[in-house]
């Protein structure tokens, strides 16, 4: 007390001063209106700059709930742009893509991506708990990116197309041409589409999709395009070079596909994975 006593003796002269001149002010204000409008403007000003400060801080706060929304709101645009007509199913609205087949899309983060290896996996975020279950497809907003191989309640392991044990059903978009798409285990940027035949029209920069006898992904999502064509086997067949649209080393958002209440497909060569660790 004795301390505070001492402060307000020692700065009394300072102290008065500063009083009187918040009640002059106060007066100022009070009794002339442009002195009032522009403490009141100056007020707003300051106010809305802390306001504002305080929103980006809980804008950045905020941001990993934010991805999170943005990654859902993505999954959802997806799929819509994947799809041909809508149901209702009891209580549940899904997609319908062509030949009837429904499809659920389901956003996740890559958490571990291998490209460098001649067998490569990807890790996701999600897993059992979120209704994640091997054999589904994933894609990326470029194209298509691997295929679900185990699943932890939290966690799934994808095989990645950049895997020299796996094979996919692909074809050249708007042409009834398939063929097998598969990785030599070089280049993370290039794929091959063999087995196609030497009849078959095969323009450089067309387009190669996946092959409307998939199981596992919906028909034409983007894989790339044409960079060269050489025929082999004696010159029966063709062995396209394949860019793929998708950049396999940087690899940040994903999204899995699940087949709802499609009938088995009885199809030789649809897809075909032989995984030796």
């Amino acid at each position: 007390m004795q301390q505070i006593i001492n402060f307000l003796i020692k700065y009394r002269n300072l102290l008065l001063y500063l009083s009187l001149l918040l009640i002059a002010l106060v007066f100022t204000v009070q009794s002339h209106s442009y002195h009032r409008n522009s403490f009141v403007h100056s007020t707003g000003n300051i106010t809305g700059s802390f306001l504002s400060s305080r929103s980006g801080i809980y804008d950045y706060l905020n941001l990993k709930e934010e991805n999170d929304k943005l990654r859902k709101e993505n999954a959802m645009l997806r799929m819509k742009a994947l799809v041909t007509a809508d149901t209702l199913l009891g209580d549940e609205t899904t997609f319908l893509f062509s030949e009837d087949v429904p499809y659920r899309v389901f956003p996740s983060r890559v958490i571990k991506n291998d490209y460098s290896k001649r067998d490569n996996f990807i890790t996701l975020d999600i897993g059992i708990d979120q209704g994640i279950e091997p054999d589904m497809g994933v894609v990326t907003t470029n194209g298509i990116l691997g295929i679900i191989d185990i699943s932890s309640n939290r966690f799934s392991r994808v095989i990645s197309i950049l895997n020299s044990e796996i094979s996919l059903n692909a074809q050249i978009k708007g042409s009834n041409v398939i063929g097998s798409l598969t990785w030599d285990g070089n280049d993370p940027y290039m794929m091959s589409l063999v087995d196609v035949p030497r009849l078959a029209k095969v323009t450089k920069g067309d387009t190669i999709v996946t092959g409307r006898q998939s199981s596992t992904f919906p028909p034409d999502i983007l894989i790339g395009t044409i960079r060269d064509a050489q025929l082999v086997e004696n010159g029966s067949r063709y062995k396209i070079d394949v860019a793929l649209f998708n950049d396999m080393t940087d690899i940040g958002t994903a999204y899995v596909i699940k087949s709802r209440d499609v009938k088995p497909l009885q199809i030789i060569d649809t897809l075909t994975i032989n995984v030796n660790e």
